[in-house]
């Protein structure tokens, strides 16, 4: 591991204890490998807000225009959504990475104010399989999936959910908040199975990952919440994940 994951291993650990370029041999569902490049332009680096109470947010973190440049940026493939909740959720909202080692994607509610945080890591990279952020008290519960995969759950005084697991080579930490209790363990069971599909098919994926020159790294911008991408056109929308239950 090299200097840098090592320092944002530590930075991850000491939140817990004190209290996101194409890849090289598939395209995860989801992402259209044959999208153009960059078009030469950074990414927007800001200094976002937590995601709520108790969540720690490190910065710098870089905005991006569509999941496909966010995969080139970070070298791995990410999580999106499961299927069947893309009606309601599809688009994002924001597409970030936090310092091109965590993606963070967040998503609205087309239909209410719910709202969905997930995020993807690669273990070997970042060096902690919690990536949540949150520094409260976890219970560890189980996702109801087919393996009974157990999670790790918290909710903060507002109500919203935070969730982490890992499966495979992946970290991966979703908050959730605005449903009630029946549509989180849907949600949770259907993130959970699609994540063991996604961490599969990705086990043996060859990491590609170029580190930013001094000369192409963004200029700081005020600490400021940035507006929402551009809607990608349909041809680069993210394609459905496969749905957890029939």
């Amino acid at each position: 591991m090299n200097k840098k994951a090592t320092l944002l291993a530590a930075f991850f650990a000491t939140q817990i204890l004190t209290g996101q370029t194409a890849f090289a041999e598939e395209v995860e569902p989801g992402t259209e490998q044959e999208i153009a490049a960059e078009a030469g332009e950074a990414p927007e680096e800001t200094s976002a807000s937590a995601m709520g109470e108790n969540i720690g947010v490190p910065n710098p973190m870089f905005e991006y225009p569509d999941v496909p440049s966010l995969e080139r940026s970070v070298g791995f493939p990410v999580y999106y959504l499961p299927g069947n909740l893309l009606a309601l959720y599809h688009p994002a909202a924001h597409i970030y990475s936090i310092d091109r080692y965590v993606s963070d994607i967040r998503f609205q509610s087309l239909a209410d104010d719910s709202k969905i945080t997930v995020r993807t890591a690669l273990i070997e990279r970042i060096g902690t399989d919690d990536i949540s952020g949150y520094y409260g008290a976890w219970t560890e519960q189980s996702a109801g999936d087919v393996k009974r995969t157990k999670v790790w759950i918290a909710q903060t005084e507002s109500g919203m959910r935070v969730i982490r697991w890992k499966a495979g080579r992946f970290a991966f930490a979703v908050t959730i908040e605005g449903v009630d209790d029946a549509t989180f363990r849907h949600m949770l069971k259907n993130f959970v199975a699609v994540a063991d599909r996604f961490s599969h098919k990705y086990r043996n994926f060859r990491l590609n990952y170029k580190p930013k020159t001094q000369a192409e790294q963004p200029a700081e911008q005020p600490a400021e919440t940035p507006a929402a991408p551009e809607e990608p056109a349909a041809e680069n929308a993210p394609a459905a994940e496969e749905d957890a239950e029939a």
